[in-house]
């Protein structure tokens, strides 16, 4: 996946330290990744929680219990659940490093405020974990709150994978209006792909408590529906790297495939609570490699400048050539010249 795996700088870089350079790139790189693994391990530790039957180890909120912070004589079940609950002071650390990575970042000598912006939204999402977190448990592990955390989680994760592409200076690719629109038809498909697996957790058996309530829904049919809709979702995911050939959507492919072949493991085994966990884990992957597919390819900054290249699919320019072609770029858009006819000189 690009995001992590593209090196270098997609700008010419000046000294570091001197008028006009770029600095602070390399902290915010770290600390923007860093915040990303920790709110994709956020989803698998609150996982963690509701399958092990902890959601009320700590039965109240802020405090674990009446009485305390910490989860005196609350057993297993309270260790676990106040351990998801420290995650958010990780988080909180990771988030100010981020914001202030983002702060002393020179690009040219300049000031990057859209990269300040992006590392504050991301911070915001980790109170409203907090309180959302909060609410889960004063409503006794409602499943549509808890449909709501993971929610949030993976719109942080998208956001977060903006900020590490925006700090490693990756930048979106010129995309032709089909592929661009297939792309984005793509990462909005896949999130209603979540939201109705979200619907399903909320329906299946694993509360977090023996005594919190389910939404009532049949779960085998919402099953069947989530699943529908993502193998329909495949196909525009399929025409979109068609289109775009393009590795980000590659990723998402085989993503796909396996978060749905371990779907089906859990669903045609009775739901074993280690084979839930890993498609937690999936979840996760997914909001990662979709929210870098997105950002690459389907957004506004994918509009090209210069309209060349096959229909639909990305535009090239004198730095895509092939080996061995340098110049083909160019012949993609030049026009031949019109030939001027040479006056004739008369006979002598």
């Amino acid at each position: 996946m690009d995001v992590v795996t593209a090196g270098g700088s997609t700008t010419t870089p000046h000294s570091p330290g001197t008028p006009g350079g770029d600095s602070g790139w390399t902290a915010l790189i770290g600390w923007s990744i860093g915040s990303l693994i920790g709110n994709m391990a956020l989803i698998l530790t609150g996982a963690l929680v509701r399958l092990t039957k902890s959601g009320l180890g700590c039965p109240t909120w802020p405090k674990c219990t009446d009485d305390s912070f910490i989860p005196v004589g609350m057993g297993l079940h309270g260790a676990i659940e106040f351990g998801n609950r420290l995650l958010t002071f990780a988080l909180v650390a990771l988030a100010i490093g981020t914001f202030v990575a983002a702060l002393r970042v020179l690009d040219r000598g300049k000031r990057r405020p859209d990269l300040v912006r992006l590392s504050v939204i991301a911070a915001l999402g980790i109170p409203a974990q907090a309180i959302i977190g909060g609410i889960t448990v004063l409503t006794q592990l409602n499943p549509y709150v808890v449909g709501l955390h993971l929610v949030v989680s993976v719109g942080l994760i998208v956001i977060l994978v903006l900020l590490v592409r925006r700090a490693r200076r990756i930048p979106a690719r010129p995309m032709r209006a089909l592929g661009r629109n297939l792309v984005a038809a793509s990462f909005w498909l896949m999130m209603v792909v979540v939201l109705l697996g979200v619907l399903v957790t909320g329906s299946a058996p694993h509360a977090g408590d023996d005594a919190a309530m389910r939404t009532g829904f049949d779960v085998e049919t919402v099953a069947k529906i989530h699943a529908w809709v993502l193998w329909g979702t495949m196909v525009v995911v399929a025409a979109a790297w068609w289109i775009t050939r393009a590795r980000q959507v590659t990723w998402l492919v085989i993503a796909s495939l396996l978060q749905g072949l371990v779907g089906y493991l859990q669903y045609f085994n009775g739901l074993p609570i280690w084979i839930v966990a890993f498609h937690m884990i999936g979840v996760a992957v997914i909001a990662a490699v979709v929210g870098n597919m997105f950002w690459a390819l389907g957004t506004k900054e994918s509009i090209p400048q210069a309209v060349a290249g096959p229909a639909g699919g990305p535009v090239r320019g004198p730095g895509d050539d092939p080996p061995g072609r340098r110049g083909a770029g160019h012949r993609l858009t030049t026009m031949p010249l019109p030939r001027v006819a040479q006056p004739r000189q008369p006979c002598r």
